[in-house]
């Protein structure tokens, strides 16, 4: 009897010495973790108190040798890297340690460049369980469940543990006094009404810890309603600027850029045109005057006169007879006339300005237009029926007889066909304005496209223009 229950005594006594203790593995991977390597390769780290050695197996790899061993506090840890790709689904990596039984890890989905982190403990060792990684295990996960002042009050406890990682503790406690300053901001500027600000502080929280689902909703939050700020500002500049109320728009364009908002490049845009305007009026840019040509006495040019660029002008000038002609009151001695022309202007020295450009005459007539010779006489100067003509070119085409030693005109339809001359007249001339007066002198020269009547157009006209600058 004696001899059974020793035999049973030594058989309790071996299966207590080859007992195998537990690791208990947890996944602490940050998402915003990403392993720098050229290849498509993945990281697997393992952090685990160094008092408790590691080793690793893969079922798809020929070795899983960690790369890299390093120790930060009580902790080593390893760095294991693994290829990707989905020849690899289906691998295990076993974790294994003198004592303690094997954990197997399913890394069948890693992802290239992906970092995977895990946390392995003794939960019944004196070493894990003890002081100073007990409390900042429940600090840690009282910051993952976002109750940070428990997280706090863990990682005060364990200053006064005697196997602290003082290091590691004065972090941590940072950590949390960091997000509790960011929350307390983001929450005041939130109520101010400030969301840009409070955009700011709340992303700084999910930074420090991403599991913060507040933080990340009112981040969302405050984006969603500082871009429909940002929007409504935008739509009420527009409106002043397209009502001329540039400084109210410029105040408004200004605040959009200076918050970043999404229209800022718009914004600026609209900005450099008002300061543009604004410049313009202060510089009087604009001239506007009334235009003198000779046989076109009705005539007006606009143009911007700049005082650092240069600008454009357009001129355009008539005679009455152009109206006469919209009537069909036209007749023979009538010469409706029209000048255009455009350009560029320049400062010469204030309050100089030169302009000049290309334009166009073009010069009306009825019947057939024909210069004196000595077999016609000038177009009948008072013969019955025909009025004068002052300029002695115009002839009616139709067959003449005489009456009283006189030719006298016989009329046609062809009498009173319009007929029009035309000329390219370039443009060059002065601007002298001050304050709101300007005035211009312009030199216009005339190249008729028809040689037989460049007498009848002229070779040149000599301008002069009064008006205001603005």
């Amino acid at each position: 009897m004696k001899k059974f229950l020793s035999m049973v005594f030594a058989l309790v006594l071996a299966s207590t010495a080859f007992a195998q203790n537990v690791l208990e593995i947890t996944d602490i991977s940050q998402p915003n973790d990403v392993y720098s390597s050229e290849d498509n390769k993945a990281v697997v780290v393992v952090k685990c108190n160094k008092s408790i050695p590691l080793t690793f197996e893969s079922t798809m790899d020929k070795s899983a040798t960690p790369y890299n061993t390093t120790v930060e506090g009580s902790d080593s840890i390893y760095y294991i890297e693994f290829p990707t790709g989905s020849r690899y689904r289906g691998r295990e990596v076993m974790v294994m340690s003198p004592g303690y039984g094997t954990v197997i890890l399913p890394l069948s989905d890693l992802k290239p460049k992906q970092v995977v982190t895990f946390q392995a403990i003794d939960p019944n060792s004196q070493v894990d369980a003890g002081c100073y990684r007990g409390h900042r295990n429940k600090g840690m996960e009282e910051l993952k469940n976002m109750n940070y002042n428990e997280a706090r009050d863990q990682f005060i406890v364990a200053r006064k543990c005697s196997d602290v990682d003082a290091e590691e503790n004065e972090r941590n406690i940072a950590l949390v006094d960091t997000i509790l300053f960011y929350r307390e901001k983001g929450e005041a500027t939130y109520k101010l009404l400030d969301y840009k600000q409070a955009s700011y502080y709340y992303e700084k929280v999910t930074e420090l810890n991403p599991y913060d689902t507040y933080a990340t909703n009112r981040f969302s939050n405050c984006l969603t309603k500082f871009t429909t700020e940002c929007d409504a500002t935008y739509r009420q500049a527009d409106y002043y600027f397209n009502e001329k109320q540039y400084d109210k728009a410029l105040e408004l364009f200004n605040r959009i850029i200076d918050n970043n908002c999404p229209a800022k490049v718009q914004a600026i845009e609209q900005r450099n045109k008002i300061n543009l305007l604004l410049n313009q009026r202060q510089n009087h840019s604009r001239v506007l005057t009334y235009e003198y040509l000779k046989d076109s006495p009705i005539g007006f040019s606009y143009g911007k006169y700049n005082m650092y660029k240069a600008g454009g002008f357009f001129n355009m000038s008539l005679n009455k007879q152009v109206f006469d002609m919209m009537r069909s009151n036209c007749a023979i001695p009538d010469m409706p006339e029209m000048n255009l022309s455009f350009g560029w202007t320049l400062k010469v020295v204030n309050p100089v300005w030169v302009f000049f450009g290309p334009g166009v005459t073009a010069k009306c007539y009825y019947g057939d237009y024909k210069k004196n010779d000595s077999d016609i006489d000038e177009i009948f100067p008072g013969a019955d029926g025909i009025p004068n003509d002052p300029n002695g070119v115009l002839k009616p085409s139709s067959e003449y007889g005489s009456a009283n030693s006189k030719k006298q005109a016989i009329y046609t339809e062809n009498d009173t066909k319009a007929n029009l001359g035309w000329a390219i007249s370039p443009v060059i001339g002065i601007c002298v304005k001050y304050s709101y007066f300007a005035v211009r002198l312009t030199y216009q020269y005339r190249f008729a496209m028809d040689s037989n009547l460049k007498d009848f157009i002229g070779k040149q006209r000599i301008g002069i223009g009064v008006g205001i600058s603005y």
